[in-house]
């Protein structure tokens, strides 16, 4: 077993609760198959003889169990089984049997009790199945519960790092898609393996048990069909897969003259170019016949292959039946013939299982490579408690990789405390990787992060988050209740303080238009409600938590003009004593600025007011275009329209 998979099954699942039952429960249903394949050699055999013995066997039984034999007649039941079998072991509790109940001394009786013993067993084996395959579906979900967990560990720890959003779509596809995958593949795996390594191991014992020489006549052919039947059956599919290869090839050489229609009427190339068709045609159709074909021919000789394997064993068999000399009774022969049809099937069952095996072992591996990923940002052993930042944040020659692409490259930044300061560039990486060094989501890769003169590396993660808090435009609400958006679980919050920061933030009145008001549930499975609004409330989400350092990146839907004045006043009144970096994406923001930092190629480019760098910067006239013209403008409405969500209660 390779490593991801000794990861994801370690052998502590077989002793836990679901573990031990699939055991149990394949134990039972092994023990079932066994109990009807001796059921129905007996119903055969007693078919065969309907409970009579000859004088021979009559004094043989009389002899052996002491049994008067006389007042029976010449019916006998099971006892005609019983001297039978009398000499293989595995029978030794017919007699008991007969002695105990008095309906297996008749063949009519005998016959009944058989059929009766048949339902019960055919009930008991339904149930086993059913209880076993749960027990393994049981068992894959606590596994699949623990990697979500797992995965839902790792995302809390590597997600704040995720500038371009690569991780959060890998973790959403390992989480939902690769575990739920896992969990189909692991129910199949273990119930399959546990079944076929009970069963197999006991259906070859069974014929053994029966007549040893024979089970091995038999078996050798059986397992020499069955290799042959795989080999020929892989050998077609891959020459098939070949010749589709081939083929695609082709196909594709025909799909490509679709684009020469211009250079071929335009040089009167016709001809040549029917031609051209026409040679690719007849080797695309060759090809794609030819691998069909070969997989075909394959095919047959391994179903050949079976029906004559199937002739030699049911020969071997037959002729054991009727040897003149130790002859196999018909009943044991047609037990031998299920038991080998038993074990071809559990073989193909346990060929299933590799299958399963293998596309258990990728998913595995995708998801311990995941989790085995170091979190970029760690605490220091030893950090201290940084000071809410109340002089400046100093950027030193600070580099960023981010997936082997360098996207800061020296930064050299002064941003004084108690100012607003706006972040632009013509790639969003480069302002975004800049604000994600504050609170430490990220760590530089050269060069320092400084609060009033202290290395940010050095304190603790609580400190700087408690003291720098970051709004994105594109945050989404939390499943719950507009309170619990608010105050996140802080028994420090209470519903006053909550309400007057979304009065702060002018939100206090939409949310009391919401039908049960700061108890009403958002998300998914609540009611929707638009990115304005979802701004708002994380801006009032921060200001509960009076941060010294305050990020906000605007959202970049373009809002309807009430909301926008909402906002800009509520800048108006959480901008005070405190120092707030934008992110902007509207013009007026950009405006209200002390300073606006232009960067550029991993660069600080420019520092100024807005109309001082549309003078100076030639670069900042482009950006300040491409973002602010009206063509752009009406796109971003147009598209914040057809996003904009229906309020669902």
């Amino acid at each position: 077993m390779s490593r991801p998979l000794q990861r994801l099954i370690p052998k502590r699942t077989s002793t836990e609760h679901h573990g031990r039952g699939l055991i149990v429960w394949v134990f039972i249903f092994v023990i079932g198959v066994l109990s009807s394949l001796l059921l129905t050699t007996l119903f055969i055999d007693l078919l065969v003889t309907k409970g009579q013995l000859s004088a021979a066997e009559l004094a043989k039984a009389q002899k052996e169990f002491d049994v008067d034999f006389s007042s029976m007649g010449s019916d006998v039941g099971l006892w005609a089984q019983a001297v039978r079998f009398d000499d293989l072991p595995g029978w030794s509790w017919i007699p008991w049997v007969c002695h105990t109940i008095p309906l297996a001394r008749s063949s009519q009786g005998a016959m009944s009790l058989l059929v009766g013993l048949g339902l019960i067993l055919a009930v008991v084996l339904m149930f086993a199945r059913s209880k076993s395959r749960n027990h393994s579906l049981e068992s894959a979900r606590e596994i699949t519960t623990r990697l979500r967990k797992s995965i839902h560990r790792q995302t809390l720890r590597l997600g704040p790092s995720d500038l371009t959003g690569q991780r959060y779509h890998t973790a959403f596809k390992l989480f939902t898609d690769t575990v739920d995958e896992i969990r189909e593949s692991i129910t199949q795996y273990r119930w399959r393996m546990m079944r076929g390594a009970t069963l197999l191991p006991a259906m070859i014992l069974a014929i053994l048990a029966i007549d040893w020489r024979l089970a091995l006549q038999c078996l050798l052919p059986t397992a020499a069909c069955w290799w042959v039947y795989r080999y020929e059956r892989q050998r077609g599919a891959a020459r098939r897969l070949l010749a589709e290869s081939h083929a695609e090839t082709e196909a594709r050489f025909l799909a490509d003259g679709l684009k020469q229609t211009r250079l071929v009427r335009g040089y009167n190339m016709e001809a040549f170019e029917e031609s051209l068709f026409e040679n690719h045609l007849g080797r695309f159709t060759t090809e794609d016949r030819s691998g069909r074909q070969f997989e075909q021919n394959a095919l047959r000789l391994a179903r050949f292959v079976v029906a004559a394997s199937i002739s030699v064993v049911l020969l071997l068999i037959g002729l054991k039946i009727l040897s003149q000399t130790e002859p196999l009774p018909l009943a044991s022969g047609v037990a031998i013939a299920i038991a080998l049809g038993i074990i071809v099937r559990e073989s193909a069952s346990i060929e299933r299982v590799f299958g399963e095996r293998r596309s258990l072992d990728m998913a595995a591996d995708r998801i311990y490579r995941y989790l085995d990923e170091i979190p970029e940002v760690g605490q220091a052993v030893g950090a201290k408690f940084i000071q809410p930042a109340s002089k400046a944040i100093v950027l030193e020659t600070v580099h960023y990789h981010n997936r082997g692409h360098e996207i800061l490259r020296g930064i050299d930044l002064r941003i004084e405390a108690n100012t607003q300061v706006a972040l632009v560039s013509l790639d969003p990486l480069l302002p975004k990787a800049v604000a994600y060094l504050l609170p430490r989501f990220i760590e530089p890769s050269k060069g320092r992060v400084l609060f009033d003169g202290e290395d940010i590396a050095w304190g603790t993660l609580e400190s700087i988050h408690a003291e720098t808090l970051y709004v994105g435009g594109d945050d989404p609400v939390l499943s719950g209740t507009v309170l619990e958006n608010l105050i996140c679980g802080d028994s420090r919050i209470s519903m006053q303080d909550a309400i007057e920061a979304a009065k702060t933030v002018h939100i206090n009145k939409f949310i009391s238009s919401l039908s049960l008001g700061y108890e009403t549930v958002l998300g998914e499975h609540g009611t929707s409600i638009g990115v304005g609004e979802a701004f708002q409330l994380g801006l009032a989400r921060a200001i509960l938590r009076d941060p010294a350092v305050l990020i906000i990146q605007e959202p970049e839907a373009v809002l309807e003009d009430d909301l926008r004045d909402a906002i800009d006043d509520a800048y108006q009144r959480i901008t005070q004593d405190r120092t707030v970096i934008f992110l902007p994406s509207r013009l007026s923001t950009i405006r209200r600025c002390n300073q606006v930092v232009l960067l550029h190629d991993g660069k600080v480019e420019g520092i100024g007011a807005h109309s001082e760098l549309r003078k100076a910067s030639e670069i900042y006239r482009h950006w300040d275009y491409i973002t602010f013209n009206s063509f752009s403008r009406e796109s971003r409405r147009l598209n914040s329209q057809a996003a904009k969500p229906r309020l669902k209660t």
